[in-house]
């Protein structure tokens, strides 16, 4: 039985964690080309924080439902849909947020069928992460095979993924950073062949020393600011760099014109929600590629903890405090 209301997490004000609340809101109803969807979880991301605190850029004047991945079941079809069938459980990713709720309405294309293997939590974080780093590594990135890939920010929900996807895809060095030794050990299980802890060592030094002052041919970077503007220094001649956010919360005066013909890189960026709403088609191509290496054994998506709904602002603080391994998930009781 759907109800006539909800929780949904929403913010009245930018702040901090202490700004989050559970509304009680109406259950949507899904329009034409849409589905209703009857919530497991979510995962908190970057963006959320940056949202919450007023940073991100084109994000809503609040308050709105947060949140952007999801995991559920299809509970009803709104006019013209045929599927995924009612029962079915997706993940998916909704570009404009809406899925901190107990229930959530998407367009039928924008979510997928779950793996049966995966838990709710795996499920939850599994989207974004992984789609991104599909996108990146293959569609922006163009990875062949045998290539060195330096991946920032190894240990977190997108690094994390794109260190599997590389060795899935059949990268040959990967290099990846992340802020301790516990992250490192983790990464290294994860495929990693070089690991940096970026807080003791200088990135660009061992990517000069490990590939004998060549480079890298690609970089995957998300974090922004100073480690987007020494990144340009790893990228070998005619190599690529892929940019798909910023954590830090800055940009860089380093990529200047000049960038581009001074070195012969190529740099390009995309941010996963505009490919859904605009190029379908690519997503359904990464979508395809994931599960494919899913089903194979070859990737698994890492859950760091996993949060009850009440603690919702300590998984922001959690996750703020940049020593997870893996997704940050919070899961509704389910009855």
């Amino acid at each position: 039985m759907i109800p006539a209301t909800m929780r949904g997490l929403r913010f009245h004000r930018h702040g901090g964690p202490e700004v989050l609340v559970w509304d009680e809101l109406p259950v949507p109803e899904p329009g034409p080309g849409e589905v209703l969807i009857r919530s497991r979880g979510f995962a908190v991301n970057w963006a959320d924080l940056m949202e919450r605190a007023g940073v991100y850029p084109g994000a809503p004047d609040p308050p709105y439902v947060m949140g952007h991945d999801l995991a559920g079941d299809i509970v009803a079809h709104g006019p013209g849909v045929e599927g995924p069938a009612i029962g079915t459980r997706v993940f998916g990713l909704l570009p404009q947020a809406g899925t901190s709720a107990e229930w959530i309405v998407a367009r039928a294309g924008q979510v997928y069928p779950v793996p049966e293997a995966l838990t709710d939590a795996e499920a939850a974080g599994l989207g974004s992460p992984f789609l991104t780093a599909d996108a990146a590594l293959v569609t922006m990135g163009r990875l062949q095979a045998g290539e060195t890939v330096l991946v920032h920010a190894a240990a977190g929900g997108f690094g994390s993924a794109t260190v599997q996807l590389c060795k899935a895809y059949g990268a040959g060095t990967v290099i990846a950073t992340a802020g301790s030794p516990e992250k490192l050990q983790r990464v290294a299980t994860l495929g990693a062949d070089v690991t940096v802890d970026y807080t003791t060592e200088d990135f660009v030094e061992v990517v000069k020393r490990v590939t004998d002052g060549r480079g890298v041919d690609l970089v995957m970077e998300s974090v922004g600011g100073d480690v987007l503007a020494r990144s340009f220094d790893c990228v070998r001649p005619a190599g690529r760099l892929v940019s798909v956010g910023a954590s830090s919360g800055r940009s860089t005066s380093r990529f200047r014109l000049q960038t581009l013909f001074e070195t012969g890189i190529t740099v390009g960026g995309f941010t996963l929600g505009q490919w859904i709403q605009h190029d379908p088609e690519l997503v359904a191509a990464s979508v395809e590629r994931v599960l494919r290496v899913l089903a194979a054994g070859a990737i698994h998506p890492l859950v760091a903890q996993v949060f009850k709904p009440e603690d919702i602002a300590d998984a922001h603080v959690y996750l703020a405090g940049r020593q997870s391994v893996g997704r940050t998930i919070v899961l509704f009781p389910q009855s």
